[in-house]
């Protein structure tokens, strides 16, 4: 049984109406993203990187334009900071298969972004992805991990140029019990606030919270905010929904084509039949690979027989 709910993403407001939640991917986007918030991305980054970060360039600012419900949004934010190192960071609010392939995508991207034609690759600067999850996708215990490449036999790092770092909100639990009085604890408590108190207690932390939850305050204020925020729970519900749907459908399909025609074929009719049911729900080819794992152009193939 599907049991996603609708707009679960809000932060308790007593007899007001609610107010925005920053796990919603639209409104961290317009907090963290937007030029002059630059002091608020940098005290988040300062937090989760675990050291001091003294200035951040957004290298795509936030515009104020939101896409239509049968579009993927891209609402990662890239910067550099300190001169020397870009990052990319955004929050993922649904889980799916395709996650770290997803994160190592837009990590490659921003990496290869740096150099161009009749450059030396000593161009090249380090890049890192901080992906923040609203669910938990990884194993270990600790709410958050960082990743390097490293040789695994005798523990020597190849390069620093890549640096991955995952935090999942539902563990904060942990870092609460090991440190209530942190910079990161407060980010945290913010970005996972459930009701208006915990909010305000989270802003009483330092200047750059207080600044975004005034912000969230007055996004929460504002009408025309509200309608893109609950058009993008929309989309992100009917996004879920249907995953779960065509995972369902995929799965049965496959293995009934299984009994048939085989094991392998029936993987591959298993992925067949998702990529056909999230075509037909208006989900985006890019985001359909990285579910499938299918080439675009047998995705694109698939199109046109639906």
């Amino acid at each position: 049984m599907l049991t996603a709910h609708r707009l679960t993403r809000m932060i308790e407001n007593g007899s007001k109406p609610y107010i925005l939640s920053p796990k919603n991917d639209y409104v961290f986007r317009f907090l963290f993203g937007e030029e002059g918030n630059e002091d608020i991305l940098i005290s988040l980054l300062s937090a989760i990187l675990g050291r001091e970060v003294h200035q951040a360039t957004i290298k795509n600012p936030y515009l104020m334009k939101f896409y239509s419900e049968t579009k993927e949004c891209i609402l990662d934010i890239k910067a550099e900071i300190d001169g020397k190192v870009q990052v990319d960071i955004e929050i993922q609010l649904n889980k799916h298969p395709g996650l770290i392939n997803r994160v190592l995508l837009y990590w490659s991207r921003l990496f290869a972004s740096q150099i161009q034609e009749g450059d030396g690759y000593h161009v090249l600067k380090k890049t890192i992805s901080v992906i923040i999850l609203d669910g938990m996708g990884f194993t270990q215990e600790e709410f958050h991990a960082k990743y390097r490449l490293k040789d695994f036999v005798h523990s020597g790092e190849l390069t620093d140029l890549i640096e991955i770092h995952t935090v999942e909100l539902p563990k904060i639990h942990k870092l609460r019990e090991q440190d209530r009085n942190t910079t990161r604890t407060h980010w945290m408590n913010f970005l996972n606030a459930q009701t208006r108190e915990e909010l305000e207690m989270a802003a009483e932390a330092n200047t750059a919270i207080k600044k975004a939850t005034d912000i969230l305050m007055s996004m929460s204020r504002d009408e025309e905010a509200r309608l893109r925020y609950e058009a993008r729970e929309e989309f992100l519900f009917d996004q879920q929904y249907s995953l779960q749907e065509a995972e369902r459908k995929g799965r049965a399909e496959g293995k009934e084509e299984g009994r048939i025609e085989g094991k392998e074929e029936g993987i591959k009719s298993n992925k067949q039949e998702t990529a056909k049911i999230l075509i037909q729900k208006g989900i985006d080819e890019q985001f359909i690979q990285e579910i499938t794992g299918l080439d675009i152009e047998e995705i694109r193939a698939i199109w046109k027989t639906v």
